[in-house]
């Protein structure tokens, strides 16, 4: 990590970096589908790394512009939701990008705005979601 020193699979805040969230956090590695309204990147399947009601951080290719808005996809797992799965999709903004230099990916930090729908999934779709 550029100037951070950061082991991406730790759950703990990243080394060097200030404990922000004011919510709490569940250490999670699922896909997230992120696209940038604005246009600045593609839309690109990226993976998340911890995920709070406020918040969410996740690894992409992609490097967005801190302050852009994007929105995205996440599928949370019923340890999470504490029912069936549920496929979320979510508007924030991009409040940080550090870059990760070992993988040439790039972690962000968002926040999550808003929801703009939850889709509870069947048993089955989320063992598909689980599988794939």
């Amino acid at each position: 990590m550029k100037g951070a020193g950061a082991n991406m699979s730790s759950a703990e805040t990243w080394p060097g970096l200030p404990e922000r969230r004011a919510a709490q956090r569940f250490a999670m590695s699922v896909p997230v589908a992120v696209q940038c309204p604005e246009g600045s990147f593609p839309r690109e399947t990226a993976l998340s790394h911890d995920v709070s009601a406020k918040g969410i951080f996740f690894l992409m290719n992609s490097r967005p512009r801190e302050g852009s808005s994007i929105e995205f996809t996440v599928t949370l797992p019923p340890e999470v939701t504490l029912t069936d799965a549920m496929r979320v999709q979510c508007k924030g903004r991009v409040i940080r990008v550090v870059d990760d230099e070992k993988t040439n990916r790039h972690g962000v930090g968002a926040t999550i705005d808003g929801y703009s729908s939850f889709i509870r999934l069947s048993r089955m779709d989320a063992n598909v979601v689980r599988m794939g």
